[in-house]
């Protein structure tokens, strides 16, 4: 990667987020070593950390344009069936869906843009937000792995970078796949509205029927008060 001159406080402001932003995400460690360091580098950078950045706006039709574009793109003829040699017939529809999901991590987590993947960009939504904040179906998971290295290329191509640093980022997908495939079947690590959408699924609900939803969303919050004054 080009190496190039940065002011020292904006090289401690850029570590402070840094280590804010996996103190929200990996689980603390126990080995000494590595939180004397931690502890040492926050020492240095505390004072620099900068304030949480305003998400930029991204309005839908910039949204929709962009998933189009990486359909037709990544997936050719697009919409118009997606009949990639090697690939089978691939369901646009599924790509589409993966692809918000891409975006809504992006624009939400990346915050030198969405389109600025990284390998570290990779390991967290694999790793952590993609099994804890979503439910994929099976048609989802089966695309999953070649959409995401699609959408890297994709994405930072789009933004320019040159290929020689593309690369490990689409190699970070196979990497970090097998902790999505662990925790995503591991309920006890799934976010609360994930197990709500889950149980929803289960018992055959809309979820875009809001007033089914939450009916039976009430029903689960009274069984599940019901169960604590009993235990008491």
């Amino acid at each position: 990667m080009p190496v190039a001159e940065v002011p020292v406080p904006q090289v401690l402001a850029d570590l402070a987020g840094a280590l804010r932003t996996t103190d929200m995400y990996w689980p603390r460690h126990d080995d000494e070593d590595y939180v004397e360091v931690r502890a040492l580098a926050w020492s240095r950078c505390r004072e620099y950390l900068p304030d949480w950045p305003d998400a930029p706006e991204l309005p839908e039709q910039q949204r929709q344009e962009l998933i189009y574009a990486f359909v037709a793109e990544a997936y050719p003829p697009g919409a118009a069936g997606a009949d990639v040699p090697g690939d089978g017939d691939v369901d646009p529809e599924v790509v589409r869906s993966l692809a918000h999901i891409f975006v809504d991590y992006g624009h939400g987590y990346i915050t030198p843009g969405l389109l600025s993947w990284s390998p570290g960009s990779v390991a967290l939504f694999l790793g952590d937000w993609l099994p804890r904040k979503t439910l994929l179906d099976d048609a989802q998971r089966e695309v999953l792995p070649e959409a995401l290295r699609r959408w890297v290329r994709f994405a930072l191509d789009r933004r320019e970078v040159d290929a020689a640093w593309i690369e490990p980022v689409v190699a970070a997908v196979d990497t970090h796949l097998p902790e999505f495939l662990a925790a995503a079947n591991d309920e006890s690590a799934w976010g609360p509205a994930k197990q709500i959408a889950a149980e929803l699924t289960a018992r055959g609900i809309d979820l875009t029927d809001k007033a089914a939803v939450n009916a039976v969303i009430g029903k689960l919050n009274a069984a599940r008060l019901a169960r604590s004054l009993t235990e008491e």
